[in-house]
């Protein structure tokens, strides 16, 4: 963990605004009031926490309202160039130019959060109790997210009181609200009760498409995103990658990027028959966490949401099983974590118990079953063009190339 303090006094142009301490303690103050009262209503009925709110009607109109009040600038915090007390003393000029300046006596400290793939995460602490979030989006992460939509969404996930709440954002990043929690770890998601927890929390966050349904003409995320990176891939990407390194060249020749477009196309027709739902596509263990206190589950990280076949957000879940992205091998798939049939139909039965879906347990295992190559392929894709240009020290194209080959196996059968 990379941990970095300071006492330098913050240098801001910005016009005077309230103080950081008085302006973040009134937000916060306000938003876990909120979160008090939706969790009271959430006991009798954990729909309530999602759905059960007077905001989740609003138009397009009060989301856009909703980001106009989050503070907001243009400056760029360049990780590359920024190290130790020169990435403090920006920090703190950033924290002074969005919420107000610090006092000169209160020391901001940094820790850089591990096991994050596509941004760089700093706990912010100021002084000796405040606490934020810090996210710097990763290096071109413009060919693999779309950051308007994922500033949308966030903003309807404010309205419902979901997650942590948006504080500030800058021109490569924001800062959010810091949750008093502990993050689950890749054996805490295989205990019985705890999986029964995230599979009703997944199920309620599904539910939202029912207060924010996809317009006629929306893309799946699945299919939206795999599409755009094999194109990226058989364009500008392929020819990056060979140059980078020589093992790579071969196994990407190897790889037969054609014969990969036709395997997509087939995997398009194979896949289907999956109710549309909200989903949250990265449900691995670090972006879930336990409220210290409450025990109340707390997703996080909805950088990759949007419409998309319930079985997709399930299979994906399932597959996070395999991994453990604190150890030495953390690109490693482990085929044998993968959850068993019995493990999975207690994850599915706490899903379907907690809404009214019309289906048997071992109709859902089929279905989750079914998409789970197409998680497989849209990682895949993902790995290749993170490894074409991410600078977060993981073995992308490794990742990838396990990812792809479970992607033909599956198709295959």
């Amino acid at each position: 963990m990379f941990t970095v303090e300071s006492d330098l006094s913050a240098v801001s142009n910005a016009p005077a605004r309230p103080g950081f301490s008085s302006l973040i303690k009134h937000k916060i103050g306000k938003l876990h009031n909120a979160r008090k009262r939706l969790s009271s209503r959430s006991k009798s009925s954990p729909a309530l926490m999602l759905l059960d709110s007077p905001l989740s009607r609003a138009t397009p109109k009060r989301q856009k309202s909703i980001l106009q009040e989050i503070p907001t600038c243009q400056t760029i915090l360049d990780l590359s160039a920024l190290k130790g007390n020169d990435l403090v003393r920006a920090s703190r000029s950033l924290i002074a130019t969005l919420f107000g300046p610090l006092k000169d006596d209160e020391a901001l400290r940094l820790d850089r959060v591990s096991g994050a793939m596509t941004n760089a995460v700093f706990f912010v602490t100021i002084g000796t109790h405040k606490r934020m979030l810090l996210r710097v989006y990763g290096v071109g992460c413009d060919q693999i997210l779309d950051r308007n939509k994922e500033l949308d969404w966030l903003s309807r996930l404010s309205q419902l009181d979901i997650g942590p709440k948006l504080l500030g954002i800058f021109g490569n990043g924001r800062f959010e609200e810091y949750l008093p929690s502990t993050t689950l770890s890749r054996q805490d998601i295989r205990q019985p009760a705890l999986s029964g927890q995230i599979a009703s929390r997944m199920h309620q966050l599904h539910s939202i498409v029912e207060t924010f349904p996809p317009a006629e003409t929306e893309a799946l995320e699945v299919w939206a995103n795999i599409d755009k990176w094999y194109a990226a891939l058989t364009t500008e990407l392929a020819p990056v990658l060979k140059s980078k390194n020589t093992k790579w060249k071969t196994q990407l020749e190897a790889l037969d990027l054609v014969q990969l477009g036709h395997d997509i196309q087939k995997c398009k027709r194979v896949c289907r028959d999956s109710p549309t739902v909200f989903a949250h596509n990265d449900l691995q263990y670090g972006n879930i966490l336990k409220i210290n206190g409450t025990e109340e589950l707390v997703v996080i990280d909805f950088e990759y949401a949007g419409y998309n076949p319930r079985a997709v957000d399930i299979a994906n879940h399932f597959c996070e099983w395999m991994y453990d992205y604190h150890s030495d091998d953390s690109a490693t798939m482990h085929l044998d974590q993968y959850p068993s049939l019995e493990e999975q139909c207690l994850f599915l039965a706490s899903y379907l118990a907690t809404g009214k879906d019309n289906v048997l347990v071992t109709e859902l295992q089929k279905e989750v079953d079914l998409w789970k190559m197409a998680c497989h392929l849209f990682w895949g894709l993902w790995g290749l063009v993170q490894a074409s240009q991410s600078e977060i020290d993981f073995d992308y194209f490794y990742y990838s190339m396990q990812r792809i080959d479970e992607f033909r196996a599956s198709l295959g059968k």
